[in-house]
């Protein structure tokens, strides 16, 4: 009954007993008919990975619901189409392009940031570019709080306090230990240097905290931002659409801003 319930109404699931919860045969069974009931599974098999990863198979959105590191772990975010970085992989564009959203992917956070990067994916001329997506990338921070716009480090090796952990030995490349002001000021200038661009997601509730230091740093690294603004929960296909004509016709205008 409840199986049959959770794939008209997902949310049906919050009303079985604690031991369906946790019951991990029959979550796979339900997760696999409403991603989104995952925010109802036993804590335990919200850190289950072959739970997770069934979850957000069937609904990305689902990713903020897992724990334990879950949220960030590459196998669930490719599941989840949130990120598909593949060495080799070409794009049509040269062109990079930086995206900042609010993070997505904490269990109190709202689905719009990930809903957005997907719209991206889909839309036949955005998806040509290549886009550095934060919330797909796990890192440190130099300051305790994260995203005190009063902390002095604005990504550079001169005002970052961990400038020592901030590239990967091997690839000299932001890393998993890297701050993340000093990762994303990075691809700033990356999308600089290649004539990219930024997209800055402002949602409902305005910018977050970490979006105005981006703001900042790419006003330091005179990168061209497009800002998109909402009054509504959802991402519309129409949004990118409007989205891929302004960023078409900046580049038709040779990149007068």
């Amino acid at each position: 009954v409840v199986l049959a319930a959770v794939k008209v109404h997902g949310n049906s699931f919050e009303y079985a007993a604690d031991s369906l919860k946790a019951d991990k045969g029959y979550v796979l069974e339900v997760v696999a008919k409403s991603g989104m009931a995952l925010q109802y599974a036993d804590e335990t098999l919200r850190s289950d990975k072959q739970v997770v990863l069934a979850a957000v198979t069937q609904d990305g959105r689902a990713l903020k619901f897992a724990l334990n590191g879950l949220n960030q772990d590459p196998d669930c975010l490719k599941a989840a189409g949130i990120f598909d970085e593949e060495k080799d992989k070409v794009y049509e564009r040269d062109e990079k392009v930086t995206l900042s959203v609010k993070f997505s992917l904490a269990q109190q956070s709202t689905t719009y940031a990930t809903d957005f990067a997907k719209g991206m994916k889909k839309d036949d001329y955005l998806k040509e570019f290549k886009t550095y997506n934060p919330n797909a990338w796990c890192k440190d921070s130099c300051d305790e709080n994260f995203t005190d716009i009063n902390h002095p480090c604005r990504g550079t090796s001169s005002t970052c306090g961990i400038h020592h952990k901030n590239l990967d030995p091997g690839t000299q490349r932001p890393c998993s230990t890297s701050c993340w002001r000093f990762a994303f000021r990075f691809h700033q200038e990356e999308s600089k240097e290649s004539r990219g661009f930024m997209i800055q997601v402002e949602e409902t509730a305005g910018l977050g905290d970490g979006q105005k230091i981006e703001t900042e740093m790419a006003r330091e690294a005179n990168l061209k931002v497009f800002r998109t603004y909402t009054n509504y929960e959802g991402v519309d296909g129409r949004d990118m659409g409007r989205i891929s004509k302004a960023v078409k016709e900046w580049y038709d205008g040779d990149c007068a801003n």
